[in-house]
């Protein structure tokens, strides 16, 4: 079956922009791979075999509670989304393309932990191959919730480009095929959108070691339009960048997991103009 799905091609310059800070982040969330609000605080997660659990921390980097995520495993959480109502964590990483049970989990707050309502289960339709291989087009990190969708963005180590999925928030099993692909030129691995300045950002990193962050203002979520997608290094090399939230259109955070170069896991606070 030929799948027929659009291809966008962009000119994107890639500019310089502005670390307004840096907060060391306690070595309980060594591997941060996603970033949410949550009460009024920031709430990450670690990735592929940490606990069933949501960590929240404060701006100074501490972390101030650790929530329980009922009737869930992390087999390989890879990012945090939320909507008025529910939080979805993307349980989908795939790094060597074997992996056949891909969820998302979709939580509630029960005022106490995050329980599980059940799994929004997906495998890509244009997968045939599940041996192991690192090049390979069928991992995905990015996750965010985005009008009446889920968006997935892949991390397509063949093409560089970034394939876009949209996903029902509804539980059940659905197959997936790609709506645009993107040629980002890098790796996503995290993603966010912002209904109010309507913005989503992406972040990734390039076979260099080079950190990205992506934009695109006026994003509709229906019409999935990347023409206005923007590109910009974020300076700081070697890090491990896996998480993006948007604070509005010229402000962002973003979480990079432990690495030998600095030390520790990180927040740092973007400003693009």
């Amino acid at each position: 079956m030929r799948i027929l799905y659009s291809l966008c091609f962009l000119s994107m310059t890639v500019q310089a922009q502005k670390i307004i800070e840096i907060i060391p982040l306690s070595k309980t969330i060594n591997e941060t791979s996603g970033l949410e609000y949550f009460n009024g605080q920031f709430i990450t997660h670690n990735d592929s075999g940490g606990e069933a659990a949501l960590y929240s921390f404060n701006q100074e980097g501490e972390v101030i509670a650790i929530y329980e995520v009922l009737n869930a495993k992390n087999k390989d959480w890879e990012d945090i989304t939320q909507d008025d109502s529910h939080v979805y964590i993307g349980d989908h990483g795939n790094n060597k393309a074997s992996r056949k049970g891909l969820k998302i989990y979709k939580t509630k707050w029960n005022g106490k932990a995050f329980e599980s309502l059940g799994k929004i289960r997906f495998r890509y339709g244009l997968q045939e191959n599940f041996e192991k291989r690192g090049m390979n087009a069928f991992d995905a990190e990015g996750l965010t919730a985005a009008g009446d969708w889920l968006l997935l963005f892949s991390k397509n180590r063949n093409t560089k480009n970034t394939e876009v999925y949209q996903i029902s928030k509804e539980i059940g099993d659905y197959v997936l095929y790609p709506k645009k692909s993107v040629p980002v030129n890098s790796l996503i691995t995290g993603a966010d959108y912002n209904a109010t300045s309507k913005v989503l950002a992406l972040v990734g990193y390039g076979f260099d070691e080079k950190q990205y962050l992506y934009r695109v203002k006026d994003f509709d979520p229906n019409t999935l339009n990347f023409e206005a997608l923007e590109k910009m290094e974020i300076p700081r090399r070697k890090a491990q960048i896996e998480a993006v939230k948007v604070i509005d259109a010229q402000h962002f955070w973003v979480t990079s997991e432990e690495v030998k170069t600095y030390g520790q896991p990180e927040l740092i606070r973007i400003e693009w103009k």
